[in-house]
């Protein structure tokens, strides 16, 4: 669950009225592993974890706070908060976003207050 604002569950709101209408979506968090005994120098296993959720990709014209144009490949994908995980788990940079048909790697995330949607600005991978 997202964060009340003045007393009203606007994450709640969010989920139950916009979440139905928009896509289903994958959120993959990876956290690394331990290393397997007696391979120190085999690296470590890290583990996934997938959440379903909902939301949408907005390709509309995407500009940094100077006014350039971001990359062509970039786009901004919006999730649901309160659709990931009841609203216990939060996008990060790094995170695997899997929304129609293609896995786009999350670089910057905005959150709004009421942690009712994450904006990720992405790449397909």
């Amino acid at each position: 669950m997202g964060n009340k604002l003045f007393g009203v569950n606007i994450s709640g709101l969010i989920k139950d009225n916009i979440g139905p209408g928009v896509l289903s979506a994958t959120l993959t968090k990876s956290a690394p592993g331990t290393r397997t005994p007696g391979q120190l120098t085999g690296g470590t296993n890290p583990t996934s974890t997938s959440y379903p959720c909902k939301g949408f990709i907005n390709n509309q014209a995407k500009a940094d706070i100077t006014g350039t144009l971001v990359a062509d490949d970039a786009v901004t994908i919006i999730l649901i908060g309160d659709t990931i995980n009841n609203g216990s788990t939060v996008v990060e940079s790094g995170d695997l976003i899997t929304i129609e048909g293609k896995v786009y790697s999350v670089n910057v995330v905005d959150r709004d207050p009421a942690a009712a949607t994450y904006t990720c600005q992405s790449k397909a991978i």
